[in-house]
């Protein structure tokens, strides 16, 4: 069966004012300047913790009151063997790159995106050795032979995912159901993000992807947001139910 794709849509910017709320079930550590444990007061990174299957681990590190850093999936626990995902991300937040890892080493497609979130270069590995490189001169040409090689009923977006009562309700949804974390009031932090997600061919959302970090507690209440969705009317494309991507800024504003 042939891949299909839909288009990334990004929907209108929602302003957030809302109430406390619950963070989701991770460790957390603590770590001061030479990435030791600490007291609080002393610490410049959070590190979160999560056992995602008995073969995945995932560590994602902040600056204490500030963005994501990186996310790293490991095959054990003691995290000494790369297995899974790496996403890293610049110091204002934004994600620049992101590939997998297999058994320590690079495999796969690895991604590099500019502060536009566009992408600029792709590199390939087998086992760990580089063994192709696209710049954003190639991906264009990339793109633009594919479009060619196209079959005319491929059309891309023929009925794309909508929320159920449109993008109104979608915002009334979020609105209604944000929750101001009490680590980002007590940091007084607030901001814009930006996050990537995928809608089912079941109506249900997931794969969700942080593009642009504020800090920990904000970036958690996005990813459940997004997460705890009602459900979407799926993309369809050639008469079938297709997955498809969104992507959702975020502008979070402190209550005054």
């Amino acid at each position: 069966m042939r891949t299909l794709l839909i288009l990334v849509l990004i929907l209108s910017v929602i302003n957030l004012q809302a109430q406390k709320g619950k963070r989701n079930s991770v460790s957390l550590y603590v770590l001061d300047k030479n990435w030791k444990g600490c007291r609080p007061e002393d610490a410049k990174y959070l590190t979160c913790m999560q056992k995602l299957s008995d073969t995945a681990y995932e560590r994602s590190f902040y600056h204490y009151e500030g963005p994501l850093m990186t996310i790293e999936t490991y095959k054990d626990k003691d995290a000494t063997i790369p297995h899974g995902e790496f996403i890293y991300y610049g110091s204002d937040g934004k994600i620049n790159s992101l590939g997998n890892a297999y058994n320590g080493k690079k495999e796969g497609w690895w991604y590099f995106y500019t502060d536009s979130f566009t992408l600029w270069k792709k590199e390939k590995y087998e086992m760990g050795k580089l063994v192709t490189i696209m710049d954003l001169a190639a991906i264009k040409a990339k793109n633009e032979q594919d479009k060619k090689n196209m079959k005319p009923e491929q059309k891309e977006g023929e009925d794309e995912a909508t929320f159920r009562g449109g993008d109104d309700d979608w915002i009334k949804y979020i609105q209604k159901n944000i929750n101001y974390p009490d680590r980002a009031r007590k940091l007084d932090k607030e901001g814009s993000m930006l996050l990537q997600f995928v809608v089912n061919t079941d109506g249900t959302t997931g794969d969700i992807r942080i593009l642009r970090s504020i800090e920990y507690s904000l970036d958690e209440e996005a990813i459940r947001l997004i997460s705890e969705s009602p459900k979407w009317r799926p993309a369809h494309q050639d008469g079938k139910l297709v997955k498809a991507y969104r992507k959702q800024p975020l502008n979070f504003q402190l209550p005054r």
